[in-house]
């Protein structure tokens, strides 16, 4: 009977053990899972923090800025289909629709122009 309980008790014990390993384990997930999340959202406001530096009606050397490359690369994307245009300005462009074609047609710019935009 002594043998059973200590044997009882070391099988408890084990169960502890491993559920105290699995708490840490989560525990720890937790923490990298936080910890990538605030870095992510750390890095949304610098990302927002420069495109709302910009002004909402952008210039060429706006989108040289922006696209880290020279005007005579900007003057082949500003000719690309469905590059958006402000109809009421002359050589302005629209920063909001141009952010949200930038999304769209990044890796079509990557592969034609060389124009390298990290989304």
């Amino acid at each position: 009977m002594k043998i059973i309980k200590e044997m009882e008790h070391s099988i408890n014990l084990e169960i502890k053990i491993n559920e105290l390993e699995l708490e840490l384990i989560r525990a720890k997930v937790e923490k990298v899972v936080i910890e990538a999340y605030e870095k992510g959202i750390e890095d949304c406001r610098e990302c927002m923090k420069f495109e709302l530096s910009l002004p909402s009606n952008l210039k060429k050397e706006h989108l040289a800025q922006i696209f880290q490359c020279e005007l005579s690369t900007v003057e082949k994307i500003i000719r690309m289909d469905g590059f958006p245009k402000c109809h009421a300005v002359a050589a302005r462009y629209p920063r909001a629709k141009v952010m949200e074609w930038i999304n769209k047609n990044t890796l079509y710019m990557n592969e034609r122009l060389g124009v390298y935009v990290a989304k």
